[in-house]
């Protein structure tokens, strides 16, 4: 069926039909995040691949009662991995959740463009392309078993990138926050202005994150990201305060010594007490300039949670700075998607962090910003397959 023939099927479902089959689809989709963060704990529990496998089945009767079988392909290969799995033909692994996740994201973002009148489409393009690629993973030989697997999550987002373990370069693929961060264009339309103090910032945090391969760039992708959640929200927090903490925030950090940053063991308890130091490190620094008192609080809260149990005051979330709790989401974000070399050599798709950050709204983290951000997140993640990123 042609995307315009969809678009009509869009218009003759109706509304209480459209409402009835996106209320199905979020109790499903909540299903599967729950079931897949338990699989982690307990990957050979049967109990959580059967909630998946009906989850996944909730999805497919729900795109039955509404007359979107063109949609049914990508259900039925689903189910098909996740019986092979229940089958023990197939072992579960941390990345078959991101495909999961990915795929079960895509169908409602394929209704919800096609709603807004979008013909283009590029992931109802590719579909045919994931359907094969997701059913090939349960027939690859058990060499190429890998490989076919992260063709699949790269083929469902292109983001993610690959590090080879024998070398410490990073070959970055196409990223919803590019590394080379807003222009200055963008800057100020989001309200940052040019200052000698703001552009002092930005250079110093470039040597601070040679320190370590995995930070490098982590201040240009984290800007983006920062300044859209507080222009969502209608700016409440002073856009060059939060730009200057977003520099600065983790200055201490790369004070610490190049054993505790490198370590890939567990860290002693003294290691865990001087990390935790750092925020009060970042803060000193900015704190004799009068001109960034507002940053210097926003560096030094952005380890607290809203819970009362983060660091180093253990401040709760009225106590917590506006500031400090978008800073705390993205660096959160960027550190799950950044992470170092992880143990199936990928970094973790955005759609999973997202997915981790909204579990632990209320605890770590805000609500109303966990909120923003995965408005800020859907908007983004449409921006880029408009543009034919994914």
């Amino acid at each position: 069926m042609s995307k315009q023939n969809m678009a009509y099927k869009v218009d003759t479902v109706g509304v209480g039909a459209l409402s009835e089959f996106f209320d199905q689809y979020s109790s499903a989709y909540r299903k599967i995040e729950q079931s897949l963060l338990l699989l982690e704990i307990e990957p050979d529990d049967e109990q959580l691949i059967g909630d998946l496998i009906q989850a996944v089945q909730q999805i497919q009767r729900a795109l039955q009662n509404i007359g979107f079988d063109e949609l049914l392909a990508l259900t039925e290969s689903l189910g098909e991995m996740l019986q092979t799995i229940q089958h023990k033909e197939l072992d579960f692994q941390t990345v078959l959740s991101d495909i999961i996740l990915l795929a079960v994201n895509d169908i409602r973002t394929i209704l919800e463009k096609i709603i807004d009148g979008d013909t283009r489409c590029v992931l109802l393009q590719r579909m045919p392309r994931v359907c094969e690629a997701i059913v090939n993973i349960k027939n690859a030989d058990q060499l190429y078993q890998d490989s076919v697997i992260k063709d699949t999550l790269l083929l469902l987002d292109p983001s993610t990138e690959i590090i080879e373990s024998t070398i410490t370069e990073q070959a970055s693929l196409v990223n919803l926050f590019e590394e080379a961060g807003p222009d200055e264009e963008e800057l100020v339309a989001y309200g940052v202005e040019e200052n000698e103090d703001f552009i002092f910032f930005r250079g110093l945090s470039e040597p601070l994150e040679s320190r370590a391969h995995y930070w490098r760039g982590r201040s240009q992708r984290m800007l983006r990201l920062a300044l859209k959640m507080n222009e969502h929200a209608g700016r409440p927090v002073d856009p060059n305060q939060l730009a200057a903490a977003v520099y600065m925030h983790d200055a201490g950090m790369a004070l610490l010594p190049m054993d505790i940053i490198n370590a890939d063991g567990s860290l002693r308890d003294e290691d865990i007490e001087q990390i935790k130091q750092h925020p009060l490190i970042g803060y000193e620094l900015l704190r004799y300039m009068k001109q960034w008192r507002e940053a210097a609080n926003i560096v030094l809260q952005h380890h607290e949670r809203v819970d009362g149990t983060g660091y180093p005051y253990q401040l709760k979330n009225d106590e917590i700075c506006e500031g400090a709790k978008i800073l705390a989401i993205v660096d959160a974000i960027d550190a799950r998607t950044h992470e170092r070399a992880h143990s199936t050599l990928l970094k973790r798709p955005l759609l999973r962090a997202a997915m981790e950050i909204g579990k632990h709204s209320d605890t770590q983290f805000s609500a109303y910003w966990v909120d923003i951000f995965k408005k800020v997140f859907q908007q983004m993640r449409k921006q880029a397959t408009s543009d034919d990123l994914i």
